[in-house]
């Protein structure tokens, strides 16, 4: 008799995990991840969020990841793992550069224009970015970029979930993570 088709072990999780990244089978993500993850991303935040899954289903079916190393101590391990991911750190950072000098000279006229005649619209801007990202990551030639990562795991009930941090974080999302810091930075300047 066949007690269980696959192995309960850190790389299998993580195997898994990457596989249903690269076949868009994003319902399944969850599953995957220690609970108290602050790493979901809730797309009813998004205007265009069917599209957007979409051009993410499309970038991502392009990764690609390498299992190197594993560690296992207790109900903890790490997986060093090399994951070639969508580069959207460089689509994101290409659409504000596109799209920013248009915002801030219609805040700037809104600003000094006694009788402006148009605010500046939020929603309308945010809408056009949406739509700017999404056209960058839907390209057939979208650039990729190549981390390696000690993704953090945890053992829960005999099963092996990611702990994921900043730094796996930052590798699946192909550098997002290092742009969303910049912002941040910039804040923190203030």
């Amino acid at each position: 008799s066949i007690v269980g088709c696959t192995k309960n072990n850190p790389e299998d999780t993580v195997e898994s995990f990457l596989n249903d990244v690269k076949n868009g089978n994003i319902e399944n993500l969850s599953e995957y991840l220690k609970e108290d993850d602050d790493y979901e991303v809730d797309a009813d935040d998004f205007m265009l969020k069917d599209e957007l899954e979409q051009a993410m289903i499309k970038a991502y079916s392009k990764l690609e990841y390498e299992t190197l190393n594993t560690e296992v101590d207790g109900n903890k391990a790490t997986v060093e793992t090399k994951i070639k991911a969508p580069n959207l750190g460089e689509a994101m950072s290409s659409t504000i550069s596109e799209l920013l000098p248009g915002a801030f000279m219609d805040a700037l006229e809104e600003a000094f224009d006694e009788n402006p005649e148009k605010e500046f619209d939020e929603e309308a801007f945010q809408k056009k970015m949406e739509e700017t990202f999404i056209k960058k990551i839907s390209k057939d030639d979208i650039s990729m970029v190549e981390n390696t990562v000690k993704v953090k795991m945890i053992k829960k009930d005999d099963k092996w979930l990611i702990d994921s941090d900043d730094e796996f974080f930052n590798a699946l999302s192909g550098n997002l993570k290092k742009v969303f810091d910049s912002f941040d930075d910039f804040d923190d300047m203030e």
